[in-house]
C-alpha cells in the first residue's frame, strides 16, 4: 500500500502535536507539514499557487478541504456519520477556525483531484520518510 501524506499547518506546537499523535495511532497516514520546501514544490507543481488547506494525498489521488476532512477521519477508522458530519461543518467552520488559529482563512478549495505527474516526483520521497517532521524545517 502506497504511504498516503498529510499535509498540515506546522506553523504551532498544538498542530506538530496532533500529527504526532496521527502517526503513532499506527495509521498509514504520513502527516508533513505545509510550510516545508518539499510540499511547497509538491502544491506548485500540483496546483500552480500552494493553496493553504487540509490536503490528503492519497494514492493517485489529492484530496483537498472537505474531501480531505473525511477521507482523513474514515483512515482512521472515525465512524462514517462522524466523518459526514465534519466533511459537512468544515466548509462553514473552516475559515473562521482558520483566522482563530492559523491567522489565515484557508483556501477555498475542495474535491478530489488527480495527481498530476509535475507532482509524482514531488511526492514519491515523501512517501518514503518513516520518521514525521513534527519541527519546522
Amino acid at each position: 500500500m502506497t504511504q498516503s501524506l498529510l499535509v498540515y499547518d506546522g506553523s504551532t506546537d498544538l498542530f506538530r502535536r496532533a500529527a504526532e499523535t496521527v502517526t503513532r495511532c499506527g495509521t498509514d497516514i504520513t502527516p508533513v507539514p505545509w510550510e516545508s520546501e518539499s510540499i511547497q514544490a509538491f502544491l506548485r507543481a500540483q496546483f500552480e499557487e500552494p493553496p493553504f488547506a487540509f490536503i490528503l494525498i492519497e494514492g493517485e489521488s489529492v484530496h483537498v478541504g472537505e474531501a480531505a476532512v473525511k477521507e482523513a477521519l474514515e483512515g482512521l477508522d472515525v465512524a462514517a456519520p462522524v466523518a459526514r458530519l465534519a466533511e459537512q461543518v468544515y466548509p462553514t467552520a473552516a475559515g473562521p477556525f482558520g483566522r482563530l488559529v492559523h491567522g489565515r482563512a484557508p483556501a477555498d478549495v475542495h474535491g478530489t483531484f488527480p495527481l498530476n505527474e509535475a507532482a509524482k516526483a514531488h511526492i514519491a520521497p515523501l512517501r518514503r520518510v518513516h520518521t514525521i517532521p513534527v519541527e519546522p524545517e
